[in-house]
């Protein structure tokens, strides 16, 4: 190849000067001639030719075969040897050099020529080669996945920089060994051995890929789950020399799938609750349009006889106790959802004190004994051989013991039994109450849910059993207040059901005095103011306090009502919060500032009844709150004290 820059290494002037002569007259550059091997080692890292034309026999130290093996492997510049006679040692001694050619002198002009070619093509291939394998090797190092290249018999010749920290091999370490003595992998979930993706290409010669869920066995134990695959190398004749294993740590793909997967349910679970909760809260309101709809027809057809009926006659009489039970019937509608949603919002307050739960139970069935004897079902109590003692709050236990009774009551066919036992855990220093009834029964997909709002065992369209589905869930977040639980129990439809009450008691006894009932309350006679904007309120609470002696004044609205209080000087202010003009909070403060009025026993009366409310009542001066519909006996305690 023309061009090209060639040293001659001779130590034969006259040789030496044919040879430039030569080469020169083909294009080759050959400016230099050297006649010694040290020279010429000196002069190769001087200018860097592209070939050595290297004399064997020199003079010196170093002859042409040490001269041509230095300037090999610090360079790695071609040299082809040039000599008229060599003996077998010496020959072999050369082929250990690696040259690119080797000319018998004397040779002929084309022979040198093609060799030189030859020489020169050859090492302008190698030197590609290398680069590529360089560039290939820098690829694979520098790659994210794991790589291992095998040979035929699956002997490691490869592995990158990855595969070293997922194996804990080093190259070096493994290289000419088995791959199957490095790479082991087993099923993530049966434990078993893999298949090793490698003897199968060498079996089948196609590309394969890593099973699901297969994890890697590193040299420390550590297991590693991974995927990819692995490839056949082949030939220019399409026969395996070897096989490249790919693969990768997928530990934060499994992380983030399953995070997927959980997210999925989770979203899944929210949107089937959101779903029944809508469902829920549809079917909730169409009851409460069903609950409040039909004592309010019941009170409407009550007034209408009270119109056209004798006042002292038995229609009359009648119409007033229906009015009487719907009014109860719709303040306890009221309560249950102002109670779950103080629940809800851990805005109760207990007012404990110590009860004897054997009388405070007894007390409740009888109450509830005329409820089960119009309905046909047989009602036993099974109480304690000794005195179980609690601190608990009265009328909220007698609440839940109460909603639990009127489910029984509810639930039970005529001719049923409900039988309600009170036992002790000694153990476990637990009360135990059970309400056992041959009743309907809860159906099993119904129990998990039964204590949550709104829940309806009752979906028939004439809703003869009534309710809003509070009273459970009303129920078990009273018991839990007082550190309890509720819990139910049935066999199926038709098999009845068992709520059970598990409450914590003491061992010390307790006076029975607690348990008194309260002296009769003294009757005096009140001047009393009433502000109030409802005209029908406060006029029949007007005539129903002067029916039981008071003196009564009415105002319907804030400023009117500081004015006849100043005219009338009450003893009691019974006042309504949402006024017109000035509302209650602001005629309280008013009462307050005026010293001539600052005895009043002012009372809020209102249907704002939450905490909150009470304690916005409490600030603005008033000294007791009544939540609408008064409670009559509530508001006698109060026109008595």
């Amino acid at each position: 190849m023309s061009g090209a820059r060639i040293l001659i290494v001779e130590d034969e002037g006259i040789e030496a000067l044919d040879l430039q002569q030569r080469l020169t007259s083909q294009g080759y550059i050959a400016p230099d001639i050297i006649t010694t091997g040290e020279e010429a080692i000196k002069k190769a890292r001087e200018t860097s030719p592209d070939l050595v034309l290297m004399d064997i026999m020199l003079q010196g130290e170093a002859d042409g075969i040490t001269a041509a093996e230095k300037i090999r492997s610090e360079l790695n510049i071609p040299v082809i040897y040039t000599t008229a006679y060599a003996d077998e040692e010496t020959l072999q001694r050369a082929k250990l050099t690696e040259p690119y050619g080797y000319v018998v002198k004397p040779f002929r002009e084309r022979e040198l020529f093609i060799t030189i070619d030859m020489a020169l093509y050859k090492h302008r291939m190698e030197r590609k080669l290398k680069e590529s394998e360089k560039r290939f090797a820098t690829t694979l190092k520098s790659i994210g996945d794991a790589v291992i290249a095998t040979d035929r018999n699956g002997l490691i010749t490869f592995m990158n920089p990855v595969a070293e920290k997922l194996l804990g091999w080093k190259l070096e370490e493994v290289l000419d060994k088995k791959l199957t003595e490095v790479f082991k992998i087993i099923n993530m979930y049966s434990r078993k051995p893999a298949e090793n993706p490698v003897t199968k290409v060498l079996l089948e010669g196609f590309t394969v890929g890593l099973a699901n869920h297969t994890l890697l066995i590193s040299k420390n134990g550590e297991e590693i789950p991974i995927d990819d695959s692995a490839a056949p190398i082949k030939d220019d004749k399409e026969d395996i020399i070897g096989v490249v294993l790919v693969f990768r740590d997928v530990t934060d793909r499994i992380r983030a799938e399953l995070s997927l997967r959980q997210s999925e349910e989770r979203y899944r679970a929210l949107t089937e609750k959101l779903r029944e909760d809508d469902y829920r809260k549809n079917e909730f309101m169409a009851v409460l349009s069903h609950e409040l709809r039909n004592p309010l027809a019941s009170i409407h057809i009550s007034l209408a006889i009270l119109e056209r009926a004798r006042p002292d006659g038995n229609q009359a009489e009648m119409a007033k106790k229906i009015i009487e039970r719907q009014v109860g019937q719709l303040s306890r509608l009221v309560d249950d959802l102002l109670d779950i949603t103080r629940i809800t919002r851990n805005k109760i307050k207990l007012q404990l004190q110590r009860l004897e739960l054997n009388e405070l139970v007894r007390q409740t069935l009888e109450d509830h004994y005329p409820l089960f004897k119009e309905n046909g079902v047989y009602l036993e109590g099974m109480y304690a051989q000794h005195e179980i003692f609690l601190d608990a709050d009265k009328s909220r236990l007698v609440q839940v013991v109460g909603n639990l009774l009127q489910n029984a009551a509810k639930f039970t066919e005529c001719g049923g039994s409900t039988r309600v036992s009170i036992e002790r855990d000694v153990v476990q220093q637990r009360t135990l109450i059970r309400i056992v009834d041959t009743g309907v029964g809860i159906a099993p997909e119904l129990l998990p849910r039964l204590f949550e709002p709104f829940m309806q065992a009752d979906k028939t369209l004439d809703r003869s059993r009534g309710g809003l589905g509070l009273g459970l869930a009303l129920s078990k977040g009273l018991v839990k207040l007082h550190g309890g639980e509720l819990n139910a129990y049935s066999a199926g439809i038709g098999q009845g059901s068992e709520f059970v009450i598990s409450l914590p008691c003491e061992e010390v006894s307790a006076s029975k005095e607690s348990l008194s009932s309260p002296s009769c309350i003294p009757h005096h006679r009140r001047r009393v103011l009433i502000i109030e904007d409802n005209i029908d309120i406060a006029e029949s609470l007007r005539e129903l306090l002067e029916l039981d002696g008071h003196e009564v004044e009415v105002a319907y609205n804030g400023p009117q009502g500081i004015s006849t209080a100043q005219e009338f000087c009450p003893e009691i202010l019974l006042c309504d919060i949402g006024l017109p003009e000035m509302n209650g909070y602001d005629v309280a403060r008013a009462i307050r500032c005026d010293k001539s009025l600052n005895n009043i026993l002012l009372v809020a009366m209102t249907g704002y009844a939450l905490p909150e409310d009470l304690q916005l009542a409490a600030d603005a001066g008033f000294d007791c709150h009544l939540a609408k519909p008064v409670n009559f006996a509530k508001l006698e305690r109060i026109l008595n004290k």
